[in-house]
């Protein structure tokens, strides 16, 4: 019995060569530097990937000295950038691109086909062996990996501006209840003052003094002032509890402290130059929309050159029927009717929509800019207002008050009165001057180059389309 000659052996040390350079690794944590670095580059804080290091437990040891005083906006930033669960699992995209990488360089696995035919006239049974692998899969691979290179650059700049998103609603929530804190003490000292005011009232009405209808009148407001206190705390809590989630904090974590009062404003505006340059030049959403217009191109070049042939196999085959018999295999699909009309359409019309997001996006990014300038510059005129005008002009008021009252010419009721005012006052400061490190927030986040609710690069990334090997069998 002859054996098979070398052209199945051949075929065999192929499959054997291939298998080998399949041998590659996935690095789970591939492009995580590059994101840090970025990161670090536009918010100034540089995030980690906790998976049990060295640096993990200096991480930790960071975390619980950040904790153990009172926060500012930027350590509540830092806590969330080292603690928040749901950015950790949103680093693992970053390993999910990779493994797609690696996957588009690989090779599918040839094909081993034995069938054993038995003569039922008896006799020796008749042996067929073959191994065939797509030949085509050596062609396309370069196109596969430009395609899964682009959709992981596409993943490394979801990733940073997740985390830049993460960084500025973060810092958002801090104001928002360091405001709701401060607003709870003054809801509180306005609520003492009308309990003493509605005493002396009471006292005066028990007197004769004044009529039952001024005594309602003070009960009313105290009551109106007891509601907007509940109302003040209930805020309170809840911007705390919303802040833990972005923290990422629970258990003895959660009884971290604020500092109690919003900074004040900057004797200098922000300046940030031309908001509206800035907004494109360093804008991440459309540098993601590029990269998302790059990958399109690659699957519609990718679709194109694999539209008519999708596959083409080679290989090898032995069969004994008496004695060996050896020869190459060749399988090669008839386009007769599928010649990827179809997959080349769509990667075509794709393509066409991600260009015209990508110039909508611009547009968007412009007018957002403007808006967030004017809402800037509104909010820092309107504290200015309330800390250079009207809280020395209420000041004076109580002090003119005072000395009425102390001269007897104005009772106890109405400089509470005017001291209540100067409270409301205070209240509305507060929120202006809320309302102002808000927008200072925004323009930091527009300036580093990312908008805090990026809703339509949003929808452009929810359309990403399966990687090439995927449409392929892969």
């Amino acid at each position: 019995m002859r054996r098979p000659n070398g052209i199945l052996l051949a075929v065999f040390g192929a499959a054997a060569a291939l298998w080998l350079s399949g041998c590659v690794a996935v690095d789970l944590r591939a492009g995580f530097a590059e994101v840090s670095e970025t990161v670090g580059a536009r918010v100034g804080v540089k995030p980690t990937w906790n998976n049990g290091t060295e640096l993990d437990r200096a991480a930790d040891e960071k975390l619980r000295e950040l904790l153990s005083a009172p926060l500012n906006a930027d350590a509540a930033v830092q806590i969330a950038l080292l603690n928040n669960r749901e950015l950790q699992a949103l680093y693992s995209d970053l390993g999910v691109a990779q493994a797609d990488l690696v996957q588009a360089g690989l090779l599918r696995n040839p094909i081993f086909n034995a069938a054993v035919m038995f003569p039922v006239t008896g006799g020796r049974p008749d042996l067929e062996l073959s191994v065939v692998m797509s030949f085509l899969d050596i062609l396309y691979l370069p196109l596969r990996q430009r395609v899964a290179a682009a959709r992981f650059d596409a993943a490394k700049s979801r990733v940073v501006g997740a985390v830049m998103d993460l960084a500025g609603q973060t810092r958002a929530a801090f104001y928002a209840h360091q405001a709701n804190e401060q607003l709870v003490d003054l809801r509180r000292t306005i609520l003492q003052s009308l309990d003493a005011a509605g005493e002396i009232t009471q006292r005066l009405y028990d007197a004769g003094n004044i009529s039952a209808l001024d005594l309602l009148r003070e009960r009313a407001l105290a009551g109106s002032a007891r509601l907007q206190l509940r109302g003040a705390e209930l805020a309170a809590r809840q911007s705390r509890e919303l802040l833990n989630i972005r923290m990422g904090v629970w258990g003895g974590q959660t009884a971290w402290r604020s500092l109690p009062r919003l900074p004040e404003i900057p004797a200098s505006a922000l300046d940030a130059g031309s908001l509206e340059q800035l907004a494109v030049t360093r804008s991440l959403d459309l540098v993601l929309a590029q990269q998302n217009i790059a990958a399109l191109g690659e699957q519609l070049g990718f679709d194109k050159v694999s539209a008519l042939i999708p596959e083409l196999t080679l290989g090898g085959m032995g069969e004994r029927e008496g004695g060996w018999q050896v020869g190459p295999v060749l399988e090669l699909p008839i386009p007769l009717f599928d010649q990827g009309q179809g997959r080349v359409a769509r990667a075509a019309a794709e393509l066409r929509r991600a260009q015209q997001e990508y110039y909508a996006l611009a547009v968007r990014l412009r007018a957002e800019a403007r808006a967030a300038q004017e809402r800037f510059d509104e909010a820092r005129e309107r504290a200015l207002y309330y800390r250079d005008i009207l809280l020395p002009l209420h000041d004076r008021i109580v002090n003119e008050t005072q000395l009425h009252y102390n001269a007897m010419q104005l009772g106890p009721v109405q400089l509470l009165r005017a001291r209540e005012q100067q409270i409301e006052v205070a209240v509305g400061y507060v929120e202006a001057l809320r309302d102002h490190w808000l927008a200072h927030n925004d323009m930091e986040q527009i300036a580093a180059g990312r908008l805090a609710e990026s809703s339509a690069m949003k929808n452009v990334l929810s359309k990403g389309q399966p990687m090439a090997q995927e449409r392929q069998g892969h």
